[in-house]
């Protein structure tokens, strides 16, 4: 008995005829008729009845269909736990991370990623930076792609890899804006004190810190409005409301070409973007090899200037 025999016998009964059988399994007659006589010869009693309406399965035809079946699903599931154990397992990493890298940067992180590593499904959640580090606390991820401030002794950080900082050092903040508020102030940056009359709009999780820095400059901000999203910061900018204070690197989001950038200094206002996991956590290697790919080496790190 042989697994083809057992095939043709079963498309034989699932049919009722020799013929339709043939067609089924797009091979000719013949053949198929010598296997079913072979079968039944090696079993030694009739599988089916021959009548002039066709063929009729018998009582030891209906316990051999059974079997059958049983038999080639054992085959199917065997196959499968082989193959599955020849192959690499599916990894999972999850990510967390703020808006201003998540549609600039990832799509080609993660497919540069995946070329070389398939078996890898990367889950990307797109979070604020403290709902991300409350999410590592929690281990709900395993990386996070947070911005500062944030207590980075607390974690294992790596800076990310930004080829839009080129040039520029560290990421810093920049003031977007109508140009009718730059009347008369032409350079391509601004002191910050120049800002003192203007009406700011501002992420709420910054103002503690740009209202220190104004007030080493002598003066408190005018901020005017106050919201958690880089997007609509740049919307309220693009409205001319006022001059959006906002990261270099969240302000590439802008999609409004008449707005004018200015970079922030006297001083310069910092504002890096960084990769952060848990330091009690030991990382799968294919998640080193993600940080590895998105993230300056320490040693490389540009000293700030």
């Amino acid at each position: 008995m042989t697994l083809k025999q057992l095939e043709y016998f079963l498309a034989i009964a699932e049919t009722e005829s020799i013929t339709r059988a043939a067609e089924k399994l797009h091979v000719s007659q013949p053949p198929l008729s010598l296997q079913l006589k072979a079968l039944e010869d090696e079993l030694g009693v009739p599988l089916f009845e021959r009548t002039k309406r066709g063929l009729v399965i018998t009582q030891s035809g209906r316990l051999l269909v059974r079997r059958t079946q049983e038999i080639l699903e054992m085959l199917n599931q065997t196959v499968n736990e082989v193959r599955s154990k020849t192959t690499s397992p599916k990894i999972e990493i999850r990510v967390g991370t703020v808006n201003s890298v998540s549609s600039r940067l990832f799509p080609g992180w993660i497919y540069a990623f995946q070329c070389q590593y398939p078996h890898v499904d990367i889950q990307v959640s797109e979070e604020s930076t403290t709902d991300i580090l409350q999410a590592l606390d929690e281990h709900r991820f395993d990386i996070g792609i947070v911005r500062e401030p944030f207590n980075k002794d607390r974690y294992n950080c790596r800076p990310i890899q930004d080829d839009a900082l080129d040039g520029r050092g560290q990421d810093s903040f920049v003031a977007l804006a109508d140009p009718a508020f730059y009347a008369g102030f032409e350079q391509n940056a601004i002191p910050l004190a120049e800002l003192r009359d203007f009406p700011l709009l501002l992420h709420r999780r910054y103002i503690s810190m740009f209202t220190q820095y104004c007030k080493t400059c002598g003066f408190i901000p005018n901020i005017i409005c106050k919201n958690n999203d880089a997007l609509s910061l740049l919307s309220w900018a693009k409205a001319g409301i006022g001059i959006a204070v906002l990261p270099f690197s969240a302000s590439l989001l802008n999609m409004a070409p008449h707005l004018v950038r200015k970079d922030i200094i006297d001083p310069r206002i910092p504002s890096r973007v960084y990769a952060a996991w848990n330091r009690d956590v030991k990382l799968s290697e294919e998640a080193l090899r993600f940080l590895d790919l998105i993230t300056i080496p320490m040693e490389e790190e540009e000293t700030p200037t």
